[in-house]
């Protein structure tokens, strides 16, 4: 048994929401014990505060947690009242669901035996921050060796499509923030086509100098200024800064720009886009100096040669100053790479079908790329 504090259940009353694991609720209410977040035994990928020890806190698009426990329950100790998250048990179909309450029922009536929880957030960082205050199992349970991590990490870097928006559901009035599954998005798929973990760092509307929507001159938070932060924030000022020693990765992907040519009004200039690019690569590189960085053309074809070229421009002019480790792919050449019925009818972001046809056919690219 953990040396930890015990408490009971009191009466039949569970705080937060019943998934689907269990089998019905038993007559038997058990002692529980309550897990810390930071205990060993619990995986943590992607940006994680872990400042305070009893309250780990995210807000950068697709994290996940795992961990292997005993017992016949698991609940989760998290607040997070606007985030959408997923929870897989033992490598069930995942099953998606809103935290309530202090404690959401994530298991219950299991065999007896050892369990594993994949629990992953679903919805992009400017939808707030989640805290995870920890977990609760039996009080004859423990915590077990966790699985051996994966010997590759990927970092995905992007937009509205880089974090699954529009992927879960048909777009209907504004429930644009519940149709989000940023876990099968192309990053995360093509992390598992690689056998490698992952982290996510997406937000809908952003741009390199331009996000959607904003006015020009840009003065807004970008790319590069969001990339240095634990957390994802509007606002330039208090933000904690992200130490890359926490969840290094092989490979940065960088995925931009498609934002910044959604004003019909005004585009940016060749100067303006080459001078904002090569900043957020700079910005990659200072942070992750033996990681490779991976510039991908932006997936809708409508973008235009434009991007292709610009960018490619970029990483061409920073690998001629030296950076060995720079790369580009293109994606639409000599044809888009995805067809309309690929998108959720709006030619911009992909269905999972079409994050999928994106994965696929950076597969072999990055593989390559990254001697795997």
């Amino acid at each position: 048994m953990l040396n930890h504090r015990f408490h009971k259940l009191v009466g039949t009353i569970v705080l937060g929401t019943a998934l689907t694991f269990s089998s019905g609720l038993g007559a038997h209410i058990a002692e529980a014990a309550d897990i810390a977040p930071g205990h060993a035994n619990i995986q943590y990928f992607g940006r994680w505060d872990k400042s305070d020890a009893g309250n780990f806190r995210c807000a950068q698009g697709a994290v996940y947690i795992k961990a292997n426990f005993t017992g016949t329950s698991l609940k989760v100790k998290l607040r997070d009242p606007n985030n959408y998250w997923r929870v897989s048990i033992d490598g069930s179909e995942f099953t998606k669901f809103r935290p309530k309450g202090n404690e959401t029922v994530l298991a219950e009536n299991l065999k007896p035996g050892q369990h594993k929880v994949l629990l992953v957030r679903s919805t992009e960082g400017y939808m707030g921050e989640s805290q995870l205050k920890g977990f609760v199992i039996d009080d004859d349970a423990n915590l077990e060796k966790p699985d051996a991590l994966k010997k590759r990490r990927l970092e995905f870097v992007g937009d509205s499509i880089t974090a699954g928006a529009k992927n879960d559901g048909e777009l209907v009035g504004s429930n644009y923030n519940d149709i989000e599954d940023n876990d099968m998005a192309y990053g995360p798929q093509l992390a598992r086509m690689l056998d490698a973990d992952y982290s996510v760092l997406a937000k809908s509307g952003e741009g390199v100098i331009h996000n959607w929507a904003e006015k020009w001159p840009g003065n807004q938070v970008h790319t590069a200024d969001r990339y240095q932060w634990t957390k994802y924030s509007d606002k330039f000022e208090g933000n904690q800064q992200w130490d890359t020693k926490q969840f290094p990765v092989d490979a940065v992907i960088i995925a931009m720009g498609t934002n910044d040519f959604s004003d019909n009004k005004r585009k940016p200039t060749e100067e303006e886009f080459v001078a904002g690019y090569t900043r957020l690569i700079e910005t990659v590189r200072k942070m992750n100096p033996d990681a490779k960085i991976i510039c991908t053309e932006p997936v809708p074809g409508w973008v235009g040669k434009k991007a292709r070229k610009w960018i490619s421009t970029s990483v061409e002019n920073l690998k001629a100053k030296g950076d060995n480790k720079l790369y580009y792919i293109e994606l639409n050449t000599p044809a888009p790479l995805l067809e309309e019925s690929d998108y959720a009818n709006d030619s911009t972001h992909p269905l999972k079908s079409g994050a999928t046809k994106i994965a696929n056919y950076l597969k072999d690219k990055v593989a390559a790329i990254m001697g795997w």
